[in-house]
């Protein structure tokens, strides 16, 4: 197969880094690359809904539910809820680990620490898969997570705050 060639031509992922490629780009190099049934189940992960193909997807879906649910547990601890929480049969260190860090943190900050766990989480599905489809399929997570901060960081808020800033004057400026 293609694999160790498609994964030595992809840029390397820095988490925080802006990505040198989007999801988007990916897929069309994968289509380049793999069979259209590969590129099928690499998609997959994008529709929650229907059942993971993949085990690394069935990894990542048991770790995300894990992690909302204990972030509903917290909320609802904060809220005074007295709801009854049954312990999930899967627990993740790095979600305490995040959760622990992420109380004091600013709503920005704490998405960030969310995703450094899912970013670990990562690493170690990773581990044995360097360049295999399974791999390709991590690769694709991580430049989704990287990709929603590269949208956010795309200039549009400076040109909004000075838009803002220029009509504050405006109206300051007239008698």
């Amino acid at each position: 197969m293609m694999y160790p060639f498609l994964s030595a031509i992809l840029p390397a992922l820095n988490p925080a880094q802006v990505p040198e490629i989007t999801v988007a780009e990916f897929d069309a190099l994968a289509e380049e690359h793999l069979p259209a049934k590969l590129t099928v189940k690499m998609r997959s992960w994008d529709d929650p809904s229907k059942p993971a193909q993949l085990p690394v997807y069935t990894e990542m879906r048991r770790f995300m539910a894990c992690m909302n649910y204990r972030i509903a547990v917290i909320r609802a601890e904060k809220l005074k809820l007295n709801a009854d929480f049954e312990v999930p049969e899967n627990l993740y260190g790095e979600i305490d680990y995040a959760l622990a860090s992420a109380v004091k943190a600013s709503p920005a900050d704490r998405e960030k620490l969310l995703d450094a766990a899912l970013w670990y989480k990562l690493d170690d599905l990773e581990i044995g898969h360097e360049m295999d489809f399974e791999h390709l399929c991590i690769y694709r997570i991580r430049l989704a997570v990287l990709q929603k901060y590269a949208v956010r960081g795309s200039g549009n808020a400076v040109a909004n705050f000075e838009a803002a800033l220029d009509k504050l004057a405006q109206k300051f400026n007239e008698p």
